[in-house]
């Protein structure tokens, strides 16, 4: 295992108790992460020269293609049933999750990997950073979310950024509502 520096082992520190995450969003943080190790162990290069090294590799098709990761966390939820056996308790981040949660989750395993099992290489690519924006922006919003919380000031865990960026990271300021859709709104980062 390579040595990974202070940020991101602050954000792996973050990443596990981190609560009131969206079932897909915990699947799009096992592909982020896999990034986001690589991305370390390789010395930070470019983000897309990652990305491509990335979907390259034979773990992908291993891990991702097959859904192998995706099975080995419900296996690990499955693995904490709750003392009235109601659903599943997670320890670190201390929650529940009901069976229904459960069925959800194994519908959108299907979906993620379905998403994710191509053989284009220029496919697997857009849909890695896709779903790894996704992630990005829930756990920016998250993050900024837990900035605001007088507690939790002081915290090494509470830190505003993520490992890799993506994209030039935009503030969310909001959810805008509109009776077809909902949407993120957000104003550029200034300190970019």
């Amino acid at each position: 295992m390579s040595k990974h520096d202070v940020e991101i082992r602050r954000y792996l520190v973050w990443r596990k108790k981190v609560r009131g995450k969206p079932i897909s969003i915990r699947f799009y943080e096992i592909i982020y992460v896999g990034l986001t190790m690589l991305w370390s162990k390789m010395k930070k290069p470019p983000l897309k020269t990652a990305i491509y090294k990335f979907i390259e590799r034979k773990e992908y098709e291993e891990d991702l293609m097959s859904g192998q990761l995706f099975r080995k966390l419900i296996k690990e939820i499955k693995e904490n049933p709750n003392e009235d056996e109601t659903g599943y308790y997670l320890p670190d981040s201390r929650e529940e999750l009901t069976h229904e949660d459960i069925k959800q989750i194994e519908k959108e395993k299907d979906s993620v990997i379905k998403e994710l099992s191509t053989n284009n290489l220029v496919e697997r690519y857009k849909k890695v950073f896709k779903l790894c924006k996704l992630y990005q922006s829930w756990a920016l919003k998250k993050k900024s979310q837990q900035a605001e919380d007088i507690t939790r000031h002081e915290s090494f865990e509470i830190y505003p950024y993520l490992p890799i960026i993506l994209v030039s990271i935009p503030v969310i300021i909001g959810l805008c509502i509109n009776p077809k859709n909902v949407t993120i709104c957000w104003r550029r980062n200034p300190r970019l």
